[in-house]
């Protein structure tokens, strides 16, 4: 199977360059063709150079099957010995991308799970985009949420191995933790940080989530279905990390699409009005992870159904609501008869 991917990162220097075997190119051109629309952008903003030849189309089987790769949208950063990439993620300014997270099988039955959620839904797909918590039972069976919960295990298990410094950052409680944070919903910082109790119990991602330790985005984790015409409008996540995994593959089950990054971080409003400065286009199975106060967008299906796994998450704290605490498990069901306390 060839996969065609082709990151493009909007740049000022007119030259194009090759970083780690994608075309990395000025877009002024491209430029030209963009149009906002609403929070999201066109099908033609997806600045993913269809004209190409082959010499600047990149089949990533071979490269993404190694290691994780890192993309800078600070390159000044890349050159800073004093920060970890822990640190940088939580900065935003670098997006890892980690290879072979889920099989191909595993990823077609996520996505078919989804199709069949799609086809049960009564209310139309907003914005082309259908969402489903994985953890609700009305659209998913048990087995579609055992294939997620091995998911996420391998890419937690792998950020434990091989970049440490995420824990060590962004969600170990510690007196630097409310500080590494991202901003809330409401642009705050936070005050609350989690009990001391939780670090003498968990050293890493892993611990974390199965001692239910997580506070995580609202209705995630999810997966997410875009038609032709489909979007997510440019918007920040507001938590320690965002794992999203393709479950599609671009060229092959669709066309556009993508995730848009900007660089700038907290400088950067979730109301951008000029183009990603990155687009990324993985194969299906491949995880990219990236922090709360990065600007980011599902860019616009051109044609076909572009699927993806997502979740957002940061340690629990006191002050975290409980609807956001149960994660891949159903929340508890009572009858309105019940005089009890949840």
């Amino acid at each position: 199977m060839r996969v065609e991917i082709l990151v493009v990162f909007i740049s000022l220097i007119a030259a194009p360059k090759i970083c780690d075997g994608f075309v990395i190119q000025s877009q002024q051109s491209q430029l030209q063709r963009a149009t906002a629309v609403l929070k999201g952008f066109s099908a033609d903003s997806a600045y993913i150079n269809d004209d190409a030849d082959d010499d600047n189309i990149y089949d990533g089987d071979d490269e993404w099957a190694d290691e994780h790769q890192v993309y800078w949208l600070d390159p000044e950063a890349e050159f800073d010995e004093s920060l970890s990439l822990g640190e940088a993620i939580g900065q935003g300014q670098a997006v890892v991308c980690i290879s072979d997270v889920a099989s191909n099988e595993d990823c077609l039955a996520l996505f078919s799970a989804g199709l069949q959620a799609v086809e049960k839904r009564s209310e139309p797909a907003v914005r082309g985009r259908s969402r489903f918590s994985v953890a609700d039972p009305e659209s998913f069976s048990n087995d579609v949420v055992l294939r997620c919960d091995e998911m996420l295990l391998e890419v937690l298990d792998y950020l434990d191995d091989e970049i440490p410094s995420i824990y060590d950052t962004l969600f170990k409680p510690s007196d630097s933790w409310l500080s590494n944070q991202p901003s809330n919903a409401q642009l705050e910082q936070l005050t609350v940080p989690p009990l001391e109790y939780v670090a003498d119990m968990c050293y890493n991602l892993r611990d974390l989530y199965m001692q239910s330790e997580l506070e995580w985005s609202e209705g995630e984790p999810a997966i997410n279905i875009y038609e032709t015409d489909g979007y997510f409008g440019a918007h920040k996540d507001h938590l320690g990390l965002t794992v999203l995994i393709p479950l599609t593959a671009p060229s092959q089950d669709f066309s556009g699409g993508g995730t848009g990054f900007w660089r700038g971080n907290r400088q950067v409003s979730e109301n951008p009005t000029n183009p990603p400065d990155l687009v990324l286009k993985p194969p299906p199975g491949t995880a990219l992870v990236f922090g709360g106060d990065v600007t980011h967008a599902g860019m616009p299906v051109e044609n076909g159904y572009r699927s993806v796994f997502v979740c957002s998450f940061s340690t629990k704290t006191p002050v975290s609501l409980k609807d956001r605490l149960h994660g891949m498990q159903a929340p508890p069901q009572v009858s309105p008869n019940f005089k009890g306390t949840m």
